[in-house]
């Protein structure tokens, strides 16, 4: 559990490493602030659509051998990184680093198939913890390495070192947690002795035993069934509303991070360390966030359940979706109408982290409900939520320097309450009849 924690925050540590360093890196490589932002969204890209594929080959060939082979392609990028001589270079390790960093989401919290309810809840809020938190400390401690070494590339050379470790952690420690679960083991009940027995020695089977790279091989279903498969949970609403709600508050904080981090020294004068400073403001949003997204939404479906004498429906989590909606259109405009009007740094700041809390509320909501909705499918749910949400994200980012040129920070700022706003008003639909589209799509789990 530790290595594949560890994985998980590295994936996104390194995503977020190279905003305090954008600067040096435009100067050296003589790039256009656009160019220099596709070295964080096209990174983006690939750690999410890698999932469709690495995912699926997980459950064919087993996690363990899918989850070293990812430590290894993501291990490699970081030297490509510190010795790359040119812009394109650069991108392209990036590119493979996303695709090699790209299993750790889902397989991560993978287990969550198996879980209780409340076991699937803390799962997923403590993957949205690795997720966001890494991403926040990439930020800090790339700064404070680009602050004390002149040598931008020191922070790819630490990078190096970090997935270095976790290649080791995964290596030596993440066992092969697939094996054959008889179908009524899923219920609990009806399971004969023998079954029973064999499904213990399985359980029980060596730690070293474990840590072999052909423990699983699925002969009974098809690889092409298995990448198939996640592609066709977009026929379920719930899927759908959770990945696009997703993506764009994902795409905003990308959309920030990305800006801030050429507009901050503009602006303000501000130095790689003060860059990387500015995601302190992240890690606060991001506890935040991950509380009320997990325990205080535990909190708040139980009481609404207990009210109904018991009665318990997905749909019951949606209520959290509220206080993001109000906060999240709050921060956007602080931030850009702090950036836009050149007020104190501390107004944008604030801003980005209440936007950066509310991507943290807001999948580890929208994940349980899509888990709650349709459970048997909750593993390729993960899947088709962490590709689609970098792809979205990918898109209403990709050209962020030349709609911050054209219209400035406090105009887009507006278009993107404006999106946000429309996006957060179709939960209402979702309340209304989310139960009735579960009872439609009902014959499609299986």
């Amino acid at each position: 559990m530790v290595a594949t924690c560890f994985f998980v925050f590295m994936s996104n540590y390194i995503t977020a490493s190279i905003s305090p360093i954008l600067v040096p890196i435009i100067v050296e490589f003589d790039i256009s602030v656009t160019k220099a932002t596709y070295l964080i969204t096209c990174n983006i890209l690939t750690l999410g659509l890698g999932n469709l594929f690495w995912v699926p080959l997980a459950q064919k060939i087993g996690k363990r051998p899918v989850l070293v082979i990812c430590a290894a392609v993501f291990f490699e990028p970081a030297i490509w990184s510190a010795k790359a001589s040119s812009w394109g270079s650069l991108l392209g390790a990036r590119i493979v680093q996303g695709w090699g960093a790209s299993c750790s989401e889902a397989l991560g919290v993978a287990i969550v198939r198996y879980d209780s309810q409340a076991e699937s809840d803390t799962s997923l809020t403590c993957s949205s913890l690795m997720i966001a938190g890494g991403s926040a400390i990439g930020g800090i401690f790339a700064g404070l390495i680009g602050h004390y070494n002149t040598d931008w590339r020191w922070v790819f050379w630490m990078d190096a070192i970090l997935t270095g470790v976790c290649l080791l952690l995964t290596v030596i420690f993440q066992a092969e947690t697939n094996f054959s679960r008889p179908l009524v083991s899923e219920v609990g009940e009806g399971m004969e002795v023998s079954q029973f027995a064999e499904l213990r020695s399985q359980l029980r089977g060596s730690w070293t035993k474990g840590l072999g790279m052909t423990g699983w091989y699925d002969r009974d279903t098809s690889i092409w069934h298995l990448w198939l498969r996640p592609l066709l949970l977009l026929q379920f609403p719930a899927v759908v509303w959770a990945s696009i709600t997703y993506g764009i508050t994902l795409g905003w904080v990308v959309l920030q991070q990305t800006a801030n981090a050429t507009a901050f020294p503009e602006v303000y004068g501000f130095t790689e360390f003060g860059v990387g400073n500015l995601n302190i403001s992240y890690l606060i949003g991001a506890i935040l966030g991950c509380a009320f997204g997990g325990p205080a939404s535990d909190w708040v479906v139980h009481w609404i359940t207990k009210r109904r004498k018991g009665y318990f429906e997905p749909e019951f989590r949606l209520w959290l979706i509220i206080p993001s909606a109000i906060l999240g259109p709050v921060g956007l405009l602080m931030w850009g109408c702090g950036l836009g009007n050149h007020l104190d740094p501390y107004i944008a700041i604030v801003g980005s982290g209440i936007t950066y809390g509310v991507l943290c509320a807001v999948p580890a909501v929208g994940m349980t409900y899509v888990v709650d909705c349709y459970k048997p499918l909750s593993g390729e749910s993960i899947t088709v939520l962490t590709a689609f949400k970098n792809t979205f994200a990918f898109a209403v980012s990709f050209a962020v320097n030349p709609w911050l040129t054209r219209d400035g920070y406090a105009k887009v700022s507006g278009y993107m309450v404006l999106i946000e706003g429309l996006l957060f008003l179709t939960t209402i639909p979702m309340y209304i009849y989310g139960a009735r589209a579960r009872r439609w799509t009902a014959k499609l789990v299986t």
